[in-house]
């Protein structure tokens, strides 16, 4: 009887997923503005916008890789095609959760139920972020050598500041000392980290070797650079003549910004964010606004629309496999 019970509601999750990837694929479709989207299409060069997508769907691969990277060093088993599906699978959500990291709590998820090890996955998830946009920042930092002429004195001291509070985040995640230090001057804190969970998760991001630490932070280059090429094609797609050390600032800038759970997806705050940076730069408004429509639809979107399709064919798969139980 137990056994009938655990088959059909394994049964109904998987039914139940399989209809959450439909509805949030139509609902990701129905959020862009179809009106403003097809006058961008129209005036825009198709080449470039191709480039771009072929750019953005490389760039999630190459995201899979620097995960693994950061999986093998915590002892996780996850092949990369499975850790590629599953960055698809978190752009699907991405697309209706607050802030631009609501995608990774799925990533965390699915592949914490698959491997076991919770707390060693969902460290790899923060760490994973955190590098990515450390990485950006660097970009943006380097950059700022050879434009602080260009970019105005408010965004350049941010960007500074931006990257010198990551770089004192991460030396605190990292020092066992501090935290040995906090927890006997605090019962509280600990008492927090004596939680076996918060034990754990604490543990694993302190246990990274530099080994591992330095791969992901090469491989966070190489993705950020995919990033702002595909920003600079969907410049060039709408025909917007700046210099490259503009999008080396700016974009790092907007990764930052997104972070804030204030709307889904990021919507409205991408889009006032490229438009203030872009026009401060002499973007006319209305082509920053389309600027930012496209990164969404590229960017987002269209992954998204991929993760859609790879969440249906999982679930699919796996209500096929207990129906055959």
């Amino acid at each position: 009887m137990k056994n009938a019970w655990q088959k059909h509601r394994k049964k109904l999750f998987n039914a139940l997923r399989i209809l959450v990837s439909i509805v949030l694929i139509v609902l990701i479709v129905r959020s862009v503005d179809l009106a403003t989207l097809w006058h961008v299409l129209q005036s825009a060069n198709p080449w470039y916008l191709a480039a771009a997508l072929i750019v953005s769907i490389l760039g999630v691969a190459v995201r899979a890789v620097r995960w693994q990277i950061l999986l093998r060093d915590q002892a996780v088993p996850a092949s990369l095609g499975e850790l590629t599906t599953l960055w698809f699978i978190s752009f699907l959500f991405t697309n209706l959760l607050p802030s631009g990291i609501g995608g990774d709590a799925i990533k965390a998820y699915e592949l914490s139920r698959s491997t076991g090890q919770g707390a060693q996955v969902v460290s790899t998830v923060l760490v994973d972020r955190f590098m990515g946009l450390f990485a950006l920042q660097a970009i943006a930092l380097v950059a700022l050598l050879f434009s602080w002429q260009l970019i105005p004195s408010q965004i350049a001291i941010f960007t500074v500041i931006i990257f010198g509070v990551s770089a004192l985040v991460a030396w605190i995640i990292s020092s066992k000392p501090l935290w040995q230090g906090l927890a006997q001057r605090l019962p509280l804190f600990a008492r927090l980290l004596a939680i076996r969970p918060v034990h754990a998760l604490v543990t694993s991001l302190q246990s990274y070797s530099r080994g591992a630490l330095l791969r992901s932070f090469a491989v966070g280059i190489s993705f950020n650079v995919l990033l702002i090429t595909m920003n600079v094609l969907l410049g060039y797609a709408l025909r917007i003549e700046l210099s490259l050390l503009y999008y080396l600032v700016f974009v790092p800038i907007t990764s930052v910004v997104l972070i804030a759970p204030v709307s889904f997806a990021g919507l409205g705050v991408r889009e006032g964010t490229y438009v203030y940076l872009f026009t401060q730069a002499g973007t006319a408004q209305a082509v920053a606004l389309s600027l930012s429509l496209m990164v969404y639809v590229i960017g987002t979107v269209a992954p998204g629309v991929v993760g859609g399709v790879a969440y249906l064919l999982r679930g699919a798969r796996s209500y096929h496999v207990v129906e055959g139980e």
